[in-house]
């Protein structure tokens, strides 16, 4: 049994654009998981932050695994990254509504004196 990579196939061909057997490339939610990352800065303790940027990557592989072929891989990725900007943009709409409620009850000063406790208890 000859082992041949993928670009030593002669039936292999990069350049298949009009191929009508190709399924229609998936949206890599892109928009989504950079507003999901945005917004990830107000979820409570940044967890947001870190499925957004997460969910841009699963963004990006989209087109790259379209592009080599593996449709099924980059529906998966598609799913994955709307999944995780969707739930990167509900923690951070939950922290906003909390430093609303927070700033409504506390106050600005006050607020910004349980802030710096909360710090001083982190750190």
């Amino acid at each position: 049994m000859e082992n041949k990579s993928f670009t030593q196939n002669p039936n292999f061909n990069f350049n298949t654009p009009n191929d009508e057997n190709r399924p229609p490339k998936p949206n890599n939610n892109l928009p989504l998981a950079i507003v999901g990352t945005v917004l990830g800065f107000c979820s409570p303790c940044c967890i947001g932050l870190i499925l957004g940027i997460i969910a841009i990557v699963f963004s990006t592989q989209v087109d790259s695994k379209y592009n080599v072929g593996d449709y099924f891989g980059a529906e998966g990725a598609a799913k994955n990254a709307k999944i995780l900007a969707f739930i990167a943009i509900g923690l951070g709409v939950v922290g906003l509504i909390w430093n609303i409620i927070q700033i409504a009850t506390l106050g600005t000063t006050g607020f910004m004196e349980y802030y710096q406790q909360y710090l001083e208890q982190v750190s």
